[in-house]
């Protein structure tokens, strides 16, 4: 049995392959011809066609002619308002203004205000600063003026020449006209020292007083 399939198989591959003598259909339809384009002369030479003639009605991208008012309508006051805004308007209702005092305002002057601020003359730290700043601009005016032809003499004193009035009124008994002449003050301000014993010189009593007085 081997040997007969072994020769069967050799007959076969030895037997020569037969091809179909002609082509199948579908093989050989062919494509349909396109139409060809027209050339750039054709179309070059071609007559410009009409265009459509315009017709009665205008076209859907024509806008509508508008119409103009000079008197405001509702339509327009709705257009223009805005309804968010005018229902807050509401909301918060009329606005109370702050009460003034102006000629042309409806408020009452018998109505409560808000207190007003202090007066400054009453302030007595204000007070203080004021007549510090009159008593410096005197005493600056005196130091320019001193000198001169006229001028009466002095009348700010400083703690070496208050010394000195004491000195001359107290231990040297002096009058009060000598000791303004002397020293070139102002008539009457020696009187303002006081009497005798009210404003005098501090005496030292401790122990470098009398080493002093021992000297």
């Amino acid at each position: 049995m081997g040997s007969s399939a072994s020769k069967a198989s050799r007959a076969a591959g030895s037997a020569a392959r037969k091809y179909p003598a002609r082509p199948s259909p579908s093989t050989t339809t062919q494509p349909q011809p396109q139409a060809a384009a027209p050339s750039p002369s054709s179309t070059s030479n071609a007559l410009p066609q009409a265009p459509p003639a315009p017709s009665g009605q205008p076209g859907p991208t024509v806008k509508p002619r508008p119409q103009a008012s000079g008197d405001r309508s509702e339509a327009i006051n709705l257009d223009a308002s805005d309804p968010d805004f005018a229902q807050s308007l509401r909301s918060i209702g009329p606005v109370q203004p702050n009460p003034t005092l102006s000629p042309t305002s409806a408020f009452s002057p018998g109505q409560n205000i808000r207190p007003q601020a202090p007066n400054p003359r009453s302030n007595p730290a204000l007070a203080v600063l004021e007549a510090r700043s009159k008593l410096q601009d005197g005493a600056d005016r005196e130091f320019l003026e001193a000198g001169r032809r006229g001028h009466q003499g002095r009348e700010f004193l400083d703690v070496y020449t208050i010394r000195q009035i004491l000195t001359l009124r107290d231990e040297q008994r002096r009058k009060t006209d000598d000791i303004e002449k002397a020293l070139g003050l102002k008539r009457g301000v020696v009187d303002r020292l006081g009497a005798s014993g009210v404003v005098e010189l501090a005496q030292e009593t401790g122990r470098a007083q009398r080493d002093i007085n021992m000297v």
